[in-house]
């Protein structure tokens, strides 16, 4: 990877780390910022509910107000604890665990060479590496390029083929039941990582109570439209924000498919578990890496985050995608709000900071999934009734929460660039506030929706097999 495409991916070499002193002022804008925010929020709110609803604005005054304190509370608290995370330092090549690779592919086409190829190209010991890659079924020419990775590899990569589809799920099952690492690292096949990424997010495991980690996730084809750009600036918040802020209370809650490592040890007692997983009577297609993440917390294992541990993947370019890809995530943070909030209270109870932390983020993103169900009908009366003043607090609201990300990835990586955090508030008001109510109705549904065969491919021809196991090289 060279210095243009680091560039391309939103990432500088020597911008990883903060000093002290850059992190001090980051910090001073985000409680201004958010501070600014609230209080924005709790002034504009009551004048806006009177307008708009009459003899009903009381209770949206005071829920207005709740609100508007308890989200400050909260961001305030993950400022602090984003302020006190550290990743991990570096392990030497003597002091890394043994790792395998599993790379589950379907429809990829010649990509999945690319992502194996990143992973051979790293500087992990290749004495300590295995690499596995799984073909899903694909309808396209995947498995060719598996193949084709595979000879220039030299054997230093196993391919599978399984002739029938059976999602990422069984695929990366697959590839848990073959492992012999003692720490297993998922790609998924739309990723590239960078050199170090292995070494980085191993590094963790030095520590004997680490149960999974999660990589640090950047966009790549921030050349495809602004759908890429707007994603770019949210992942910084996501990852270099929340996740950092999760990590330091040991329970990350998403462990992302495009980079992240398990100990084996911790997988394989869930193994059967989490293929099987069922919700609501229906098998579980999605959110494998989320119901991973839960499975290890419930048991007792840490799930950190490795800030320095970057993989580059791609972004849908259109919005009919977008939504897609947004409705199945939301659809299984639903899911898992649920199971974690029973085990929280459960097998998880051991009141301390750490479980308490644990519970807030829970309950907050629950209740940031269905707010819309009260706020859309509220957003809809308002510009019927009073559109300038709706339209208008909406638009100071939104762009002064979107300052938030906008300073992160600023000071993280390019001002000029911070500017797609706002058009993305705004992208999102009208165009995906109704995902999140829509995935909540729907939540039963595991469909992946967006993994079909690309346009213009044809299918390849139906190979007879009555096994999942089509061979190796």
């Amino acid at each position: 990877m060279n210095e243009k495409h680091l560039v391309a991916g939103g990432i500088r070499k020597n911008s990883f780390g903060f000093t002290s002193s850059r992190f001090f002022k980051t910090l001073g804008w985000l409680g201004v910022a958010a501070c600014f925010a609230g209080a924005i929020r709790i002034a504009f709110f009551p004048v806006f509910s009177q307008l708009i609803l009459g003899g009903a604005s009381f209770f949206f005054v005071m829920l207005g107000l709740v609100l508007s304190v308890l989200t400050l509370g909260y961001f305030l608290l993950q400022s602090i604890l984003a302020f006190c995370y550290r990743q991990a330092p570096t392990l030497s090549d003597e002091e890394l665990p043994r790792c395998t690779v599993i790379v589950p592919a379907y429809n990829e086409g010649s990509y999945v060479a690319t992502t194996l190829r990143s992973v051979l190209s790293g500087d992990y010991p290749a004495d300590k590496l295995e690499v596995i890659a799984i073909n899903d079924g694909s309808q396209d020419d995947t498995w060719d390029w598996i193949r084709l990775a595979a000879e220039e590899a030299n054997g230093r990569i196993i391919p599978i083929n399984l002739v029938k589809n059976g999602g990422k799920r069984h695929a990366l099952y697959r590839g848990f039941q073959m492992a012999t690492g003692d720490i297993v690292v998922t790609i998924d096949s739309d990723s590239e990582i960078l050199p170090d990424a292995l070494r980085k997010i191993a590094s963790p495991f030095a520590d004997a109570k680490v149960g999974a980690v999660a990589g640090n996730i950047r966009v790549s084809n921030l050349d495809g439209g602004i759908i890429p750009k707007m994603l770019d600036v949210a992942f910084a918040f996501g990852f270099e924000f929340m996740r950092c802020a999760q990590s330091v209370v040991h329970s990350v809650l998403c462990t992302p498919g495009a980079l992240s490592a398990y100990r084996l040890e911790a997988i394989l007692p869930i193994n059967e578990e989490w293929v099987n997983q069922t919700f609501l009577g229906r098998p579980s297609g999605i959110g494998e890496d989320r119901a991973l993440s839960s499975m290890i917390i419930r048991d007792g294992w840490y799930v950190t985050y490795q800030n320095d541990a970057i993989a580059l993947t791609k972004m849908p370019l259109v919005y009919r995608t977008l939504c897609k890809m947004l409705i199945r995530w939301c659809r299984s943070d639903v899911r898992e709000n649920f199971l974690m909030l029973g085990y929280s209270f459960g097998r998880l109870m051991r009141p301390n900071f750490c479980w308490l932390v644990l519970v807030i983020n829970l309950v907050f993103q629950s209740v940031a999934i269905l707010l819309p169900l009260l706020f859309l009908p509220m957003l809809v009366l308002g510009i019927l009734t009073q559109p300038v003043v709706c339209i208008g607090y909406t638009l100071i609201c939104t762009t002064l929460w979107s300052s938030i990300p906008a300073l992160i990835y600023g000071r993280r990586y390019s001002w000029s660039e911070a500017i797609w955090s706002y058009a993305f508030g705004l992208y999102s008001i009208p165009l995906l506030s109704w995902i999140s109510v829509y995935s909540f109705i729907t939540m039963k549904n595991s469909k992946w929706l967006t993994r079909g065969l690309p346009a213009g491919t044809a299918p390849k021809a139906e190979v007879a097999s009555d096994g999942l196991m089509a061979g190796r090289l």
